[in-house]
């Protein structure tokens, strides 16, 4: 009874500590993580099925299951979005006469997101797309972060995308390839895409559905 109430609290202390990839700033990064997920699940797996099997008297087979669970987990946790790419597609002057815009206060706005192709399966990729402008009296680069998260009947679908981009003034397109779960349920699902500044906060929402 000791042993695997002992084995019970080891299990409990791992998933702890080692639940969760963030970097040093704080923010999820994906591409980081990708890996990382894969082998910290495999490692984590190997420990939690060492403590189990120390408890049933098998610690070897124990580990074994463990490390093959907690990388098929670990693999489903990791990173599904790739092929990031921004671009501008006008210029501070063309953005300024969009908005009519002669340096009073700041513009911050993401003037359209999508997602496409609206009808996907599960494992197909989705392109999600945004269009921000950010036009400032000083017209300096600006440094600001676009994150966008995906959400099925209101919760949270695994980890929020978050980027930094610095630009000049003007009109840009930014885009990011997410890969859908295999396993995903069919349904609408809601894509938020936020820009956040220290000129201010614009926010869009986007959706497709899995057949």
């Amino acid at each position: 009874m000791t042993r695997k109430c002992l084995a019970i609290a080891g299990v409990v202390l791992l998933v702890v500590s080692l639940a969760g990839c963030v970097t040093d700033s704080g923010y999820y990064d994906p591409y980081r993580s990708a890996g990382a997920g894969a082998l910290g699940g495999a490692a984590t797996g190997a420990a939690i099925g060492s403590i189990i099997g120390a408890a049933t008297g098998q610690p070897a087979t124990g580990a074994w299951v463990g490390a093959a669970a907690g990388g098929v987990l670990g693999g489903v946790g990791a990173a599904l979005y790739a092929s990031h790419r921004n671009s501008e597609i006008r210029s501070r002057q063309a953005a300024a006469q969009a908005y009519n815009y002669q340096g009073q206060g700041n513009v911050v706005s993401v003037d359209r997101a999508s997602a496409s192709p609206g009808m996907v399966r599960p494992g197909q990729p989705v392109n999600l797309g945004v269009d921000y402008t950010i036009l400032t009296p000083d017209n300096q680069p600006v440094s600001a972060t676009l994150e966008r998260e995906i959400r099925y009947q209101g919760n949270l679908v695994g980890s929020p995308h978050r980027t930094t981009v610095t630009n000049s003034n003007g009109s840009y397109n930014d885009t990011v390839t997410y890969s859908l779960p295999s396993n995903a349920t069919p349904g609408v699902y809601t894509v938020l895409t936020r820009l956040s500044s220290n000129y201010g906060t614009s926010q869009r929402d986007a959706s497709f559905t899995v057949q």
